[in-house]
């Protein structure tokens, strides 16, 4: 059973820091319990256990990137954007929250408020947006950029 677990966390960690392996194996089994068998009668872990099947329509890649809602006392300015891109460790029991890899601090957190971004097989990246800021914008004159601004020094000099 060891060597079921472990090759496939060992699988999962390509490409992630090695201090992950806890979560790694956390997440193999997850997934074990969750899969058919075929000595419990083609039925999972899972079913033996709460006489249901399991619902795995929210199943991630370990090591998929997942964006969290950034919260706490650190508000970012207005404009800065309000998640980050986080690599995905696994589920917290009992709730419907997430465990993530925060490689900025180098820490294991949970959040409840996430997003997976993905793109399925069918559907194409969509096309990255060039700006160029020598092109005239919709109703600007050819060749000028930058906002028409009046000259404000006969005001000044009347008041």
């Amino acid at each position: 059973m060891n060597q079921t677990i472990v090759e496939p966390a060992r699988a999962m960690l390509c490409g992630l820091p090695e201090f992950l392996w806890e979560y790694a194996i956390g997440h193999s089994s997850y997934l074990r319990n969750r899969t058919y068998t075929r000595t419990l009668d083609n039925k999972t872990p899972y079913e033996m256990r709460f006489k249901k099947k399991p619902n795995v329509s929210h199943l991630r890649e370990f090591g998929a990137p997942v964006w969290v809602l950034l919260q706490g006392q650190k508000v970012p300015r207005k404009m800065e954007s309000k998640s980050r891109r986080r690599v995905f460790v696994g589920y917290d029991d009992g709730s419907k929250s997430v465990k993530y890899y925060n490689a900025e601090t180098r820490k294991i957190l949970t959040s409840r408020n996430y997003c997976f971004l993905s793109l399925t097989d069918d559907e194409t990246p969509p096309e990255p947006i060039t700006i160029t800021p020598d092109a005239p914008g919709e109703g600007e004159p050819e060749g000028s950029t930058q906002p028409q601004l009046g000259n404000n020094s006969d005001s000044l000099k009347r008041k």
